[in-house]
């Protein structure tokens, strides 16, 4: 009987366990076709998609600004306008790819909010609202400053260029009053957080461009070189110019120091103290230099003595003790010139000046004065200096220092004789001013 016969005769529950052991036992890859497993078409698209994007993700590594190259520039700035500006300027000093980015920005797209409305600076402004535009302008310098470091000292002039022409009140139908607009004082909150930290060759370079580019050497020399008040609007031009742009921006001792003596040397002694006194002369409520002021009225009180002297005076100690450029000699000259422009200053004047100065300067110009032998003017304001003491509650100790290093100046004794007794003569004829002042109900 055949194997087949065999099985047949099998139960069916015995046969469909003798097939189940017939199959686990052979190998029916044996019996099957030889050819290649099929795949599906749709895992092997996605695997090659897996493997495009893998390899994108590792040229992203390789790429300076990153992901961030993955989206268009367009969008790249319509995000950039969703960051402070004090975000942007960090951002600028994260790679040269992201500055580059931003100053391109800040160049073709600076819109949103942080659109710069040079308009709005020529209006009349709530000190709150100067106050905000200043801080403003300041961060604005900070960006730019950090934006254009790699760049040459001739192209970042440029660019302070073309925000001065910008902010400039000539170039502004909106500013109907210069002398209170705030877009110098703004360009200068700008200007000095750009520059800050340049070199001082850089520095006269910025000085010498803006000056070039708004004219203003000119101006000087028209209103030093004239009468003294024959160009009042050219004059307060000139004040506002240095002080809200180089000047009072200032933070400082120093750098206040370097902008003066830019401002102030490249003109003669004579010119020097007809311009420190536009720019820095007490009173200029009416928008006017007020020249003949020191020779017709005197400070009231103490409050109105700083203001006539406060401001000169600062700047004259601030030559002498920190700076470097300026010799007594040249100060004191300076002192003598001012005090007789454009007539001689009443010398009850002349002695708050040099009260206001402070005791050292003061002391070398009036040992200069007895060197000279000026022994007339030198009691006279001696004399004066003890009536400004007693007038606004002064200690007089120091106008007797002043005395003693008057009389150790002076090696001739005779001369120290006339000297001393010049000073008593003066008492004498201010004791009878007095008098006069006294019977004729005038108050002293």
């Amino acid at each position: 009987m055949s194997d087949f016969a065999k099985v047949k005769q099998l139960s069916w529950f015995k046969q469909l366990k003798l097939i189940n052991h017939c199959c686990a036992t052979m190998d029916i890859k044996f019996y099957l076709l030889s050819k290649k497993p099929r795949r599906s078409s749709r895992s092997s698209v996605k695997e090659k998609n897996v493997h495009t994007v893998a390899k994108k993700v590792e040229s992203f590594h390789s790429c300076p600004l990153g992901y961030f190259d993955a989206i268009p520039i367009e969008l790249r700035f319509s995000i950039f306008q969703f960051l402070t500006i004090e975000d942007l300027s960090i951002l600028t000093i994260v790679s040269k790819a992201m500055r580059n980015l931003i100053e391109g920005y800040r160049v073709t797209r600076f819109s949103g909010p942080h659109c710069m409305s040079y308009r709005d600076l020529h209006l009349r402004l709530s000190l709150e609202q100067q106050t905000e535009m200043l801080s403003k302008y300041h961060k604005l310098g900070l960006l730019v400053k950090r934006s254009t470091c790699l760049y040459a000292t001739k192209d970042r002039l440029k660019i302070i260029n073309e925000f001065l022409t910008r902010i400039a009140c000539s170039n502004s139908d909106n500013c109907k009053d210069p002398s209170r607009c705030i877009a110098l004082l703004c360009f200068g909150k700008f200007l000095h957080t750009v520059i800050a930290g340049w070199d001082d060759s850089e520095c006269q370079r910025a000085f010498d461009t803006i000056c070039q580019h708004m004219c203003i050497t000119k101006h000087v020399k028209t209103v030093v070189s004239s009468k003294p008040g024959s160009h009042g609007h050219l004059e307060g031009v000139v004040r506002q110019f240095f002080r809200w742009i180089f000047l009072d921006q200032c933070t400082t001792i120093p750098d206040k120091a370097f902008w003066i003596s830019r401002i102030l040397k490249p003109w003669p002694i004579v010119f020097q103290a007809r311009l420190l006194f536009i720019i820095y002369s007490g009173n200029f409520t009416s928008g006017e230099i007020q020249w003949h002021e020191m020779s017709e009225t005197t400070p009231v009180d103490t409050e109105h003595s700083s203001i006539f002297f406060s401001s000169i005076s600062s700047i004259l100690q601030l030559l002498h003790l920190h700076s470097t450029e300026w010799t007594s000699d040249e100060i004191i000259s300076i002192i003598d010139e001012m005090t007789s422009t454009p007539e001689d200053w009443l010398v009850e004047n002349i002695a708050g000046l040099l009260l206001a100065c402070g005791e050292c300067l003061a002391t070398k110009l009036l040992a200069s004065k007895a060197i000279n032998g000026k022994y007339v003017e030198l009691a006279s304001i001696i004399a004066s200096l003890c009536l400004v003491c007693v007038k606004h509650n002064h200690s007089i100790n120091q106008v007797m220092t002043m005395m003693d290093c008057i009389i150790a100046v002076i090696e001739n004794p005779r001369e120290k004789l006339v000297f001393l007794n010049r000073i008593l003569d003066t008492f004498k004829e201010l004791v009878l001013d007095t008098h006069e002042f006294t019977d004729s109900g005038k108050l002293f």
